[in-house]
C-alpha cells in the first residue's frame, strides 16, 4: 500500500496517509464545500424589509397624496358659483362746473352683478375633479404593485449574485486543495502526476478571477439599484442580503409580496389557473387607470355640451341724487336687470368641440381594450415561462444534481487509483458547480416570474373582490 504526504491545517505537508486515506479525504473535502450551504455573518436586509423601505421613501406615493388632496378641493370649489361683481360710479356730471346737484340726471350709481354658470357645468366639472382624486388612489396602488415587483426584481439579482460567489468561493477551495494535493503528489514523484496537471489547475483558478469579477460587479451593481428606492445609499449594516437555500427562493420572495394580501402562494396560483385573464385584468390598476380616463373624458363630454347652453347673468343697482340747488327733492333711481349670451351663433364651433371631446372618449376606450390585452398577453406569457422553469427546476433536482454528483465521485476515485486524469476530476467538480449555478438561475428567475405574476394577479383579485 502506497503512503503519501497530507498538508495540515497550516498548509504543510506533514505525516503519511494511505491512498484510501487519501480518496476519503478528497471525498470529504467535496461533499463539505458542494453540498453545505454557507452562513452570512452580520445583519441582513430582507426582500419584506427592502419593500417597505421602498414603499416608505417613494416620493411619488407621497405626491399622488397631495395631488389628491388638491383635486378633492377643486371639486369643492367647483361647485360654487363665480365671485359677484361690484361696481360704483358718477354718472351724468355736468362738464361746465360739476356739481352734483346742478343736473337732475346726476347721480351716484353702485350696482352688484351675479353671473350663473352655464346650464350644469359646474356640476360636471366637480365630477371631473372627484374621478381625478379617485384615479391618483388606483394610480397610488399601482405605484405600490410595481415597486414591490421592481425591488423584488433588484433584490433577487443581489441574492443571486451572493450565492454565485458563495459557490465561487467553494470552486476556489476546491480547486486550491487539488492544487496542494497535486502539488504534493508531483513534489514526491507519486504515481502519473505532472507539471501539466498543476498548470491545468492553475489555469482553472485564473480563469475563475474572470468569474468573481463579473459577480462582484453584479453585486455591486444589485447594491447600488436597491439604494435608488430608499433615497439614499444603502446603510454599511445591510452588507447582505438576507441568506436563503436555492429551495427556498421562490417560496420566501412571493411570501413578502403576499404577506399585505389574504392569498398564500398555493392559493395564488390555484386563482391565477381557475381565471381567464381578459375577465380578471380588467380590474387591474394598470387598465383601471384607462378606465377613470374615460371617464374624465366623458365627463369633458358633457362640459362640451353645456358650452351649447346660454349663459344668465342677473343685475341691480342703486343710484342716489342729491337736492336740486333751489331745495327740491330729487328720487333716487332702482334699476335691476339680466344679461344672456346667445351661443347659437358660434354652432360650428361647439359642435367641433363636442366631437372632439367624444373623440377622445372614444380613444380611451381604445386604449383600455389595448391595455387589457396587453396584460393578458404577459400573463399567459409568465404562466408559459413558470411551467417551463418549473420542469427544468424537476429535471436538475430529479436527476442532473445527482448525476454530476456521482461523475465527480467516479472521477476523483479514478484519479486517487491513477486510473484518471486531473483535467477529468477538475472538469468533472466544475461541471458540478456549473449545475449548481444553473439550478440557483432557475430558482431566481421562477421566483422573478412569480413576482411579475403577483403583480398582474394581486392587485386585480383585491379590486374584484371589493367589487363584490
Amino acid at each position: 500500500m502506497s503512503n503519501y504526504l497530507v498538508p495540515n491545517n497550516a498548509g504543510k505537508y506533514v505525516g503519511t496517509c494511505s491512498r484510501a486515506s487519501i480518496k476519503f479525504a478528497l471525498i470529504f473535502l467535496l461533499n463539505s464545500f458542494l453540498l453545505f450551504p454557507s452562513l452570512a455573518n452580520g445583519e441582513s436586509l430582507s426582500l419584506e424589509q427592502a419593500l417597505q423601505l421602498a414603499i416608505q421613501h417613494d416620493p411619488l406615493l407621497k405626491g399622488n397624496s397631495h395631488r389628491k388632496q388638491g383635486f378633492n378641493a377643486e371639486a369643492e370649489a367647483s361647485s360654487y358659483w363665480a365671485n359677484p361683481q361690484m361696481s360704483a360710479s358718477v354718472q351724468n356730471l355736468p362738464t361746465d362746473g360739476f356739481a352734483l346737484d346742478q343736473e337732475p340726471m346726476t347721480q351716484f350709481k353702485v350696482g352688484l352683478k351675479q353671473q350663473l354658470p352655464r346650464g350644469d357645468e359646474n356640476y360636471f366639472n366637480q365630477q371631473k375633479f372627484r374621478v381625478m382624486a379617485d384615479r391618483m388612489s388606483v394610480e397610488s396602488q399601482a405605484r405600490r404593485a410595481w415597486l414591490k415587483r421592481e425591488v423584488t426584481y433588484t433584490w433577487l439579482d443581489w441574492v443571486y449574485a451572493m450565492h454565485r460567489i458563495e459557490l465561487l468561493d467553494k470552486e476556489k477551495s476546491l480547486l486550491t486543495q487539488l492544487l496542494d494535493f497535486t502539488d504534493a503528489r508531483y513534489s514526491q514523484g507519486v504515481g502519473a502526476a505532472a507539471q501539466q496537471d498543476i498548470l491545468q489547475v492553475r489555469l482553472a483558478l485564473l480563469s475563475l478571477e474572470d468569474k468573481y469579477v463579473q459577480a462582484y460587479q453584479r453585486k455591486n451593481e444589485a447594491r447600488a439599484a436597491l439604494s435608488k428606492w430608499f433615497g439614499a445609499p444603502l446603510d454599511a449594516s445591510f452588507g447582505m442580503p438576507h441568506p436563503l437555500k436555492h429551495s427556498e427562493l421562490s417560496r420566501i420572495d412571493i411570501d413578502a409580496i403576499l404577506s399585505s394580501s389574504n392569498l398564500s402562494l398555493s392559493s395564488l396560483l390555484a386563482f391565477i389557473d381557475s381565471t381567464e385573464p381578459f375577465s380578471i385584468l380588467q380590474h387591474h390598476p394598470e387598465a383601471m387607470l384607462l378606465q377613470f380616463q374615460t371617464q374624465i373624458e366623458a365627463q369633458n363630454l358633457n362640459i362640451a355640451r353645456e358650452q351649447t347652453k346660454s349663459q344668465w347673468a342677473f343685475e341691480a343697482s342703486y343710484g342716489y341724487r342729491q337736492d336740486a340747488q333751489n331745495g327740491s327733492s330729487r328720487a333716487d333711481f332702482v334699476s335691476v336687470g339680466v344679461q344672456v349670451d346667445l351661443p347659437f351663433f358660434n354652432q360650428s364651433r361647439q359642435d367641433a368641440s363636442i366631437a372632439a371631446a367624444a373623440s377622445k372618449m372614444s380613444a380611451s376606450e381604445t386604449d383600455f381594450r389595448l391595455k387589457v390585452n396587453e396584460l393578458a398577453a404577459n400573463a399567459e406569457v409568465l404562466k408559459s415561462r413558470l411551467s417551463g422553469l418549473s420542469e427544468r427546476k424537476a429535471l436538475y433536482e430529479t436527476g442532473l444534481v445527482d448525476e454530476t454528483q456521482q461523475l465527480s465521485e467516479a472521477e476523483l476515485t479514478a484519479y486517487t487509483s491513477d486510473t484518471g486524469d486531473i483535467r477529468d476530476v477538475v472538469n468533472a467538480n466544475l461541471q458540478q458547480i456549473q449545475i449548481q449555478d444553473n439550478l440557483l438561475n432557475i430558482d431566481v428567475e421562477r421566483a422573478k416570474t412569480l413576482a411579475a405574476l403577483a403583480y398582474l394577479y394581486l392587485p386585480s383579485h383585491a379590486n374584484f373582490s371589493n367589487k363584490e
